[in-house]
Parts: C-alpha cells; structure tokens; sequence
C-alpha cells in the first residue's frame, strides 16, 4: 500500500478518536489534538484521497465514544498507542523535514495526556 494513504487514513482515523475524546471530555487538550489532527488529515489530503477517508474517520470516532465510556486510564492506553506507532510509522517512512517535522512534533505532544 502506498505510504501517503496509510498516513491519510491514519490521519483520519486520529481526527475521529480526538473528536470522540473532546465530545466526551470537553478539555483544550482534546480540542487541539482534534485540530491538530485535522490539520495533518488535511496535509495528506494534497498527495492522495480515498474513499476511505470517511468510513475510518467515523469508525474510529464510534471506538473512541465506546474506549471513552471505559475511563480516562483507557483513554490514555489507546492515545499513547496510537501516537506511538505513527510516530514510528512516520520516521519509518518519510524524510522528516519541513511539515513532516512539525507533525511529528505534535504528535509527540498529543501523548502528555
């Protein structure tokens, strides 16, 4: 698979879980993740689209609303998980300069929850 649609959908997927989570918790932390998210949903958006993008973004706002009713220690776990190996997947993948860097920078942010 191509690495721009990997990271398009794992965007999208990041955009649903934040916006779950900030539905659920109301907090500045949430609503800039979920900005933040969008932002680098929206940089993919420019090398590739997919009728995917929807389908991931919703399911995975579902699994948040549903991790959420689990607890902020759950919250945590999927956050960290998910940050985690798109951290990994984009050093793994792209050249980190420019843009790159600074999304990799808040993803980095987004894991102090």
């Amino acid at each position: 698979m191509d690495k721009y649609l990997l990271a398009l959908l794992g965007e999208a997927g990041a955009s649903g879980l934040a916006r779950a989570y900030y539905v659920r918790y109301k907090t500045t932390h949430f609503k800039e993740a979920f900005e933040d998210e969008q932002s680098h949903w929206n940089y993919f958006r420019k090398y590739r689209r997919s009728i995917l993008e929807k389908p991931t973004y919703y399911t995975l706002f579902i699994f948040g609303i549903l991790t959420s009713l689990l607890g902020y220690n759950a919250v945590k776990k999927v956050i960290r998980f998910v940050e985690t190996n798109a951290i990994r997947f984009y050093e793994k993948n792209f050249v980190i300069e420019g843009e790159l860097k600074k999304i990799l920078e808040e993803e980095k942010k987004h894991m102090n929850v």
